[in-house]
């Protein structure tokens, strides 16, 4: 089975990392390859969000071209595209639907996962404390507990300032760029991720995405018994 991911940015691809490997290890004989496509940001929707030649690195800019592209290099092959991407502010219904129209248009026929993580990603890490506990024993525990799962609320900063020393503040002080910002959100992925109880997680989104993933590699365990 092979698992293909289009993310939204580099840290997200740190922690898909991590969560592969947890999974390929459980099911052995599914024969679980996977790739993973990060990209420059979420971007926006074009107009008609139709194939456009000009690659803009932006995942939703971006959207069509690469699941049309990844329609015809997978077709006839046990593969799954998955796109991950942030919530952040909008309706999550109406995000759903805008997603699944452009793969509508673009009579996309290869089996394709739209996951929404709300607000953001680091809302999954926040939901396994026990896993940032771990990765970060001096964790701010009390600011841990005062996050209300899945809000809208400033996620990574909420987790910035659970793990971070000084806290979002001081981050904001010695990070002063978007690339250095990216830096330290891919070591929480790394470091929380790896340590992650996929099966123990607060996160409603993040186990929507568990178990959209091992749905698949369960059925190509059964088909190779």
């Amino acid at each position: 089975m092979h698992f293909q991911f289009l993310i939204e940015d580099y840290s997200g691809e740190v922690l898909i990392t991590q969560i592969c490997n947890i999974i390929s290890s459980r099911f052995p004989n599914s024969d679980i390859t996977y790739n993973i496509k990060s990209f420059r940001g979420i971007g926006g929707f074009t107009p008609k969000n139709t194939v456009k030649e000009t690659k803009t690195g932006k995942l939703l800019n971006d959207l069509a071209t690469y699941l049309k592209g990844f329609d015809k290099a997978l077709r006839g092959m046990p593969a799954s595209v998955f796109i991950v991407l942030d919530n952040d502010d909008r309706n999550t219904d109406v995000f759903m639907s805008e997603l699944v129209k452009v793969a509508e248009i673009n009579n996309i026929t290869i089996d394709h996962v739209f996951c929404i993580a709300v607000e953001e990603m680091e809302a999954w890490l926040l939901g396994d404390e026990a896993a940032i506990l771990k990765a970060y024993p001096k964790a701010k525990v009390s600011v841990l507990h005062s996050y209300v799962q899945d809000s809208i609320c400033g996620t990574w900063e909420k987790l910035a300032d659970v793990v971070y020393s000084g806290g979002m503040k001081k981050l904001r002080k010695e990070c002063t760029t978007y690339i250095e910002v990216g830096k330290i959100k891919s070591e929480w992925a790394k470091n929380i991720g790896q340590n992650m109880d996929i099966d123990d997680n607060k996160s409603d989104s993040f186990n929507h995405f568990i178990r959209e993933v091992q749905n698949r590699c369960r059925n190509t365990d059964a088909n190779s018994c």
